[in-house]
């Protein structure tokens, strides 16, 4: 009878090493493991269980404002922890959370006082963001590449593109009814548009590290395959 326990208790204990070590190769496990496990604090969350492959961000970003986005990061990265690379060149920080109507825009600017509520303490690469840079700096990031599922929200929603590859805008968003994309080309000071149906758009196609403005009719979600 001890004999069979004990071989039930080992096997309990394989169970759940085997589990964990899973868990540590699929995307946003450095979140899980750091944020989570280790904090006695009841967080609502959502994890993606889905492969992903170890990937580093690498791209130049340039004195003033830039409208960017990391194809690197997971879902829940901290903030100071993502923009070590670059903690001493930037001013400021800003995204859109469309599901937030009521204060949408979350920010976080490294000059402000402690005492300073400050709602940007998290990262992720469904996001697109407004960093101004105080010089020019090379942002580096050691992460994932993972497909993502970009959730919309009627009206304007503020995203990024995590993906490796370029992407016609009328074929990556094919499945949603979309009527314009926004992106603002820094280095000519315009913005590009893609309007749907359009014959004279300035913007084409989705690139790799760059935010976007989608305006949407209706709650959709937006899969993208990493590629």
């Amino acid at each position: 009878m001890r004999l069979y326990q004990n071989k039930v208790l080992l096997f309990v204990f394989i169970l759940v090493l085997s589990t964990l070590s899973i868990l540590l190769f699929f995307d946003d496990s450095n979140f899980l493991s750091n944020n989570i496990i280790s904090s006695n604090a009841v967080v609502n969350t959502r994890v993606n269980i889905l492969p992903a492959e170890q990937k580093n961000c690498s791209v130049q970003l340039s004195t003033g404002w830039n409208m960017v986005s990391f194809y690197c990061l997971g879902l829940f990265n901290e903030r100071s922890i993502v923009l070590q690379s670059v903690s001493e060149s930037y001013g400021a920080i800003f995204k859109y959370q469309s599901s937030d109507v009521t204060d949408p825009w979350k920010s976080y600017n490294p000059n402000l006082p402690n005492w300073t509520v400050q709602q940007l303490n998290y990262m992720d690469r469904t996001s697109g963001y407004w960093i101004y840079m105080t010089n020019d700096t090379t942002f580096f990031y050691s992460g994932v590449y993972s497909n993502s599922v970009i959730p919309l929200y009627s009206g304007w929603n503020f995203v990024g593109y995590p993906n490796l590859n370029s992407t016609n805008i009328s074929v990556a968003l094919s499945e949603i009814s979309f009527s314009v994309v926004d992106y603002y080309n820094k280095s000519t000071g315009t913005w590009l548009v893609y309007y749907y149906g359009g014959s004279s758009n300035t913007l084409n196609n989705f690139n790799t590290y760059k935010g976007y403005w989608i305006n949407v009719s209706s709650i959709s979600q937006w899969n993208i395959t990493r590629g």
